[in-house]
């Protein structure tokens, strides 16, 4: 939709002449901005940028840079451990932490690409073997554990393994922008906080999202897919914030597991509950 010119509108001039009004023109000293920083412009444009150590700050337990959550990775790379798969990293772990503090001679690389692949260098010492190649890389471990993303911690090897190789970026920075990233104005309050409560449509995203899950809880891994134990299925929260309905805020937890989460100790004293326990100690599931 293109605006009409209000100074030169005939039919606006005749109103105007009608009222009695003059017509005046305002002047404004203010003048759009362009991003004046080259490297949060370079980031924006092309998903990554070379800083230095100094630069990369942690908010919130993960890499922020100019107030935006990335993650880092070092570009210029070793090309004897390159076939062991170097790693990207969301926060301080003790492998990334070691180079930060003794600032060692490395390019770091913040980075918003969310396709898992990066631009690196491979070296032999001071010399260049290849420039430029756009590898895949995966997560780093520890850094994982340290956030202890999606109960990293207490998982089995074998899940740990999953939640690795099941990384996704774009869920990563869609949870911990929307959890944590907010501006000045943005904090809620008495006025602008929505309530607490469920959704009308909570019933349908929860069948939804645990008919996804094959009924099966993502913390202690009990299938109930059994069309008489599905109702020990729950969809829990993991913000605490009932009316956030977003994919990465949800998880398929059976009865037991979320009863220890925290607020929901409840739960414990139903009769779901003791019948769970009860089929559970029985070996039903």
């Amino acid at each position: 939709m293109k605006l009409i010119n209000f100074y030169s509108s005939k039919r606006l001039n005749s109103l105007l002449e009608e009222m009695g009004a003059e017509l005046k023109k305002i002047k404004s000293t203010n003048a759009w901005d362009n991003i004046t920083d080259s490297k949060l412009a370079e980031l924006l444009k092309k998903g990554e940028v070379e800083v230095s150590v100094d630069e990369i700050l942690t908010k919130d337990g993960v890499f922020e840079y100019k107030g935006r959550k990335v993650i880092v990775y070092i570009r210029d790379q070793y090309a004897k451990y390159h076939t062991r798969g170097y790693k990207f990293h969301l926060t301080k772990c003790t492998a990334i932490n070691n180079a930060f503090q003794n600032k060692r001679n490395s390019r770091y690389v913040v980075s918003l690409r969310t396709d898992g692949n990066f631009k690196i260098n491979l070296l032999d010492g001071d010399q260049i073997v290849q420039k430029d190649l756009i590898e895949p890389m995966k997560v780093c471990k520890y850094c994982l554990g340290q956030l202890d993303y999606k109960k990293y911690k207490s998982m089995f090897m074998k899940e740990k393994n999953k939640i690795c190789n099941e990384f996704n970026l774009e869920e990563f920075f869609s949870m911990y922008n929307h959890i944590t990233n907010l501006n000045p104005n943005g904090y809620r309050s008495s006025t602008n906080a929505p309530l607490n409560i469920y959704n009308k449509g909570f019933t349908n995203i929860s069948k939804s999202i645990r008919e996804n899950k094959d009924f099966k809880c993502n913390d202690c891994g009990v299938n109930m897919s059994k069309k008489e134990h599905r109702h020990f299925s729950h969809v829990h929260h993991k913000d605490a914030d009932k009316s956030n309905d977003n994919p990465s805020n949800l998880e398929v937890l059976c009865i037991e597991c979320h009863s220890n989460q925290p607020g929901h100790n409840r739960l414990k004293y139903s009769n779901d509950y003791r019948s769970f326990i009860s089929k559970k100690s029985k070996g039903e599931f």
